[in-house]
């Protein structure tokens, strides 16, 4: 019996020693005095820039610096800070600071490519960047940076190839898709454009400035109810927003809706009827729309805010021409030659206000048309009067 006994407790102790031993519980890592203290201080100074406060912004972030050297963000903030102060040469030394003490870090040569091209110091801009391509040479920011100055530099071509290897790297920036789409759109590559920008509207949704560069681009290929959609979200959230009620009175008139359009216009004209310009699409319509007294009001409300502006000229001698080709037709003779001649005085007066070549061109041929009808009305009185 006392043999089986000791079996057994042999075999428990067998047991007992070979299970897993539990794991230790780990004690919490002692985090460095030094990195704690420098979040401290960034987070102090962020907080600091954001209530304006930049040089106490500066302090923190200094202080950052000094207690964790390699605090990357406390470089990137602090210089960022200077540029809000207009200091760029103190801007400048803190980027390159950050690129002696982390020789591999390309976000010094980033800032410092950014506000070289902001300060339109562009060949300077490049070679940061290629600096920082030697670090990472499939680095999105940095092909995206070099696209920003290609397109600063007007060499549009260049500017989109980096912004597309950019995307091809960084397919979830969405900055570089927005920069994308809007180049693409200025150079008329619509459909490309749109699809960029719808990408970036999806995160986006409150975005005026995409929704109006997309109902750019909707309207530029003719789908207006796409374009009144976006218009029409801006203006709703935004009802003071002038340039946007131009925007969409120029769908409506693509639509073919003049009372909405002339509305549209006269929003804008409401909101901001100190901008002359607001006045040259109503008057525009007004007179296609044979509407002349309203066009008249128009006009006399524009040339009292700009009274030598070329182009209320040109539009008052359309108004002319309008009301002469209309007594032509009825055979009015009397009011259409007087019309003819009103027309040919104001398309002269626009010689005198601009030499750009647009319109010096429209009144030259403004001219040459009324001329023409003029002489017309002149012959067709003749002979009504000589029967």
């Amino acid at each position: 019996m006392k043999w089986i006994i000791g079996v057994i407790c042999l075999i428990l102790l067998l047991v007992i020693g070979c299970a897993p031993l539990p794991e230790a519980e780990e004690l919490p890592k002692e985090e460095k005095t030094g990195v704690s203290e420098a979040k401290k201080y960034h987070s102090s100074g962020f907080e600091y820039f954001k209530n304006g406060q930049y040089d106490d912004a500066i302090k923190n972030y200094k202080q950052a610096i000094a207690e964790s050297s390699a605090f990357v963000d406390a470089y990137l903030d602090l210089a960022k800070t200077y540029i809000k102060k207009n200091e760029y040469g103190e801007a400048e030394n803190t980027y390159l600071n950050l690129t002696r003490v982390l020789p591999d870090e390309p976000k010094g040569y980033h800032g410092l490519g950014r506000m070289y091209t902001d300060q339109m110091r562009y060949e300077l801009a490049l070679e940061q960047y290629d600096k920082a391509l030697l670090i990472n040479p499939n680095d999105g920011q940095v092909f995206y940076g070099k696209g920003y100055v290609f397109e600063k530099m007007d060499n549009l071509d260049e500017a989109i190839n980096y912004y597309e290897k950019a995307k091809e790297l960084a397919s979830d920036d969405l900055s570089i898709r927005y920069n994308l789409g809007k180049l693409y759109i200025e150079l008329d590559r619509y459909e490309e454009g749109i699809i960029e920008l719808e990408t970036v509207l999806v995160k986006h949704p409150e975005d005026f400035d995409i929704r109006i560069f997309l109902g750019d681009a909707y309207a530029a290929i003719g789908k207006c109810e796409s374009a009144r959609e976006q218009y029409g979200y801006v203006v709703e959230q935004s009802p003071e927003y002038a340039p946007c009620w131009l925007r969409l009175g120029n769908v409506y008139v693509d639509e073919k809706k003049y009372d909405d359009a002339v509305m549209s216009y006269k929003k804008a004209i409401e909101i901001d009827s100190l901008q002359s310009s607001y006045c040259y699409h109503l008057i525009d319509l007004l007179v296609k729309l044979k509407r002349w007294n309203e066009a008249s009001t128009e006009l006399e409300r524009g040339f009292r805010i700009s009274p030598g502006d070329a182009i209320l000229v040109a539009l008052s001698g359309d108004l002319y021409m309008s009301r002469a080709d209309a007594s032509f037709k009825a055979k009015n003779w009397g009011s259409a030659i007087t019309n003819y001649q009103r027309a040919i005085n104001e398309y002269n007066k626009i010689k005198g206000l601009t030499q750009e070549a647009h319109w010096v061109d429209y009144a030259t041929k403004g001219i040459d048309r009324a001329r023409t009808q003029l002489k017309k009305a002149e012959e067709e009185k003749w002979w009504d009067e000589g029967e």
